[in-house]
């Protein structure tokens, strides 16, 4: 198949969806199709191996994504465009009524891949918000011939529109997986073999409970004085700033091999959400792919296979509770001191859900079979 993606950003930006674009583009075409990917305007963008990138539209000025079917027309035939969606992503507070047409113009199947569908009803300020952004949810449910989520939240919210199957497809970790030793990995970054390293990674975004995390360090601190906080990404500020009485390595904003490096060091990994876990949070992917032993919440948003699983190095408390994560988070710092460096059957559930191949493939099988607009569709000419 001859594909074409839409994404709103693209490396270099620090984006989640922009990162799964760059992973899933060249995954699509190490299995034989043929990949475009359509992105906003940027001073340069890498281009995947393989993959071709058109930068086209301004998500700051929505109307430039009716440039879209021209650009579309110009790069020849596709038989599916994927779009990658989150309504922030074409448009300020969501905003983008040029959106739609655009892609009835572009005519061509479209595959919407929902990373978020609109904003809920609170707090207070989401409310304005949402009156612009479900009308425009459904309208792209109805559009789309083929439905992906990155999580079971949202398959009710499409299947509310559509009875078109909806398929989740996790997302994979946005890092290469550091090949070597956890003793390895600390000599190449000058770390105590004796250190033990609690783990954070990624933005500090407010669905993350950073004073959780502060204060199962403390208990785990109090356990082990040789304890100290490795922080990847943006959220080591907030947890530096926060947490003066436990040391923290915080490493900042990092190319994706030198984060996966820092990842390897860590010896338990620490990833409280308000609203419990689930297959589109990349930085606890991310920690599954290193076999790395994990402390996350659940709620009632939590993935069915995510909250059956069931291993030592992999722990889950209720989302609504501190005091059970914090005892949690020092069970399992305990477990980890006697226990193996790299926890097996977290790079197996990684494997079998969240790798780039596994998510291309089923995405390839959807599009190509499941769907009745898939069954080898034709390819078309854009009208522009």
């Amino acid at each position: 198949m001859r594909i074409a993606i839409l994404s709103g950003a693209f490396p270099p930006q620090f984006d989640g969806i922009g990162d799964y674009t760059w992973w899933l583009s060249q995954e699509l075409v190490n299995q034989n199709q043929e990949v475009t990917v359509f992105t906003s305007f940027a001073p340069t963008r890498p281009k995947p191996a393989s993959v071709e990138v058109i930068c086209c539209f301004d998500p700051a000025q929505p109307r430039s994504i009716q440039e879209l079917p021209r650009v579309l027309h110009q790069a020849g035939r596709f038989d599916w465009l994927i779009v990658q969606y989150n309504p922030f992503s074409y448009g300020p507070r969501g905003f983008s009524p040029w959106l739609i047409p655009a892609l009835h113009r572009a005519n061509i199947p479209v595959a919407m891949m929902f990373h978020e569908t609109y904003v809920p009803f609170w707090p207070w300020r989401y409310s304005l918000m949402r009156t612009w952004q479900y009308p425009q949810f459904v309208r792209l449910v109805r559009l789309a011939s083929a439905h992906f989520v990155s999580t079971q939240r949202w398959v009710s919210q499409v299947n509310r529109w559509t009875k078109r199957p909806c398929r989740v497809l996790p997302v994979g970790s946005n890092l290469p997986r550091c090949g070597l030793s956890k003793p390895e990995a600390r000599i190449k970054l000058g770390i105590s073999q004796n250190a033990f390293l609690v783990g954070v990674f990624g933005f500090a975004h407010s669905s993350k409970c950073l004073d959780w995390v502060v204060e199962a360090a403390r208990s785990i601190y109090d356990q082990f004085p040789e304890t100290m906080i490795l922080a990847v990404g943006q959220i080591g500020s907030a947890i530096r700033n926060a947490c003066n009485d436990v040391p923290v390595l915080e490493s900042g904003r990092l190319a994706s091999a030198e984060a996966a490096l820092r990842l390897r060091a860590m010896d338990v990994f620490l990833a409280p959400f308000l609203d419990g876990i689930s297959p589109r949070r990349g930085s606890a992917i991310a920690a599954l792919q290193h076999g790395i032993p994990t402390c996350s919440t659940f709620s009632e948003h939590t993935d069915r296979f995510l909250r059956d699983f069931v291993s030592p190095a992999f722990s889950l408390t209720p989302a609504d509770s501190k005091e059970a994560f914090e005892t949690a988070a020092l069970a399992l710092a305990q477990t980890t001191r006697d226990g193996t460096s790299v926890a097996k059957d977290l790079v197996e559930l990684y494997e079998t859900h969240f790798d780039w191949p596994v998510i291309a493939r089923r995405m390839v099988e959807d599009l190509g079979l499941r769907y009745p607009a898939a069954t080898g569709p034709k390819s078309v000419r854009h009208s522009g």
